[in-house]
């Protein structure tokens, strides 16, 4: 090999081994391994939302993004009914499994639909997301009523 050729093969080993992250996952062993730039900030999640039931047309997104002990959350939504409010969370676990808040109530703001049935929202919650778990963003018909789910996603990092 030339002079030229090893100093390649070092520099593209050295480049990949700064790229990978691995996160584990203390109550199940579950090793997550991401392949990222080393120049990235922080750790980012998204996922699409479906609707459900009488809200089957409802669509949207959300991403969340994990940086210096905080986590933006947000949610985007279409096809909803004009003048609709709705209320929504970022929980752990995937979609229906009930798993815990994250951080404090307070920090979610209603999602206001406009004219063209359309929403969105972003907010801050200190909260930090593990890699190695799972989170879903749920979107409620109502504060009082944590039952009727207009539409829920899972987060994929």
């Amino acid at each position: 090999m030339t002079k030229s050729a090893l100093w390649l093969v070092a520099s593209l080993t050295i480049a990949v081994s700064g790229c990978v992250r691995t996160a584990t996952n203390e109550a199940t062993g579950k090793i997550d391994v991401d392949v990222e730039s080393p120049t990235k900030r922080g750790e980012d999640w998204k996922g699409e939302l479906k609707g459900r039931e009488m809200y089957a047309s409802v669509r949207g997104t959300t991403r969340a993004l994990y940086a210096d002990g905080r986590t933006s959350v947000t949610v985007r939504l279409e096809n909803a009914r004009a003048g609709a409010t709705f209320w929504w969370d970022l929980r752990e676990g995937r979609c229906g499994s009930g798993g815990g808040v994250l951080g404090s109530a307070s920090s979610y703001t209603a999602l206001n639909v406009g004219n063209d049935g359309r929403a969105g929202v972003t907010v801050t919650i200190m909260a930090r997301l593990d890699e190695a778990k799972t989170y879903s963003v749920t979107v409620y018909g109502s504060s009082s009523d944590m039952t009727n789910i207009v539409a829920c996603g899972d987060l994929d990092d």
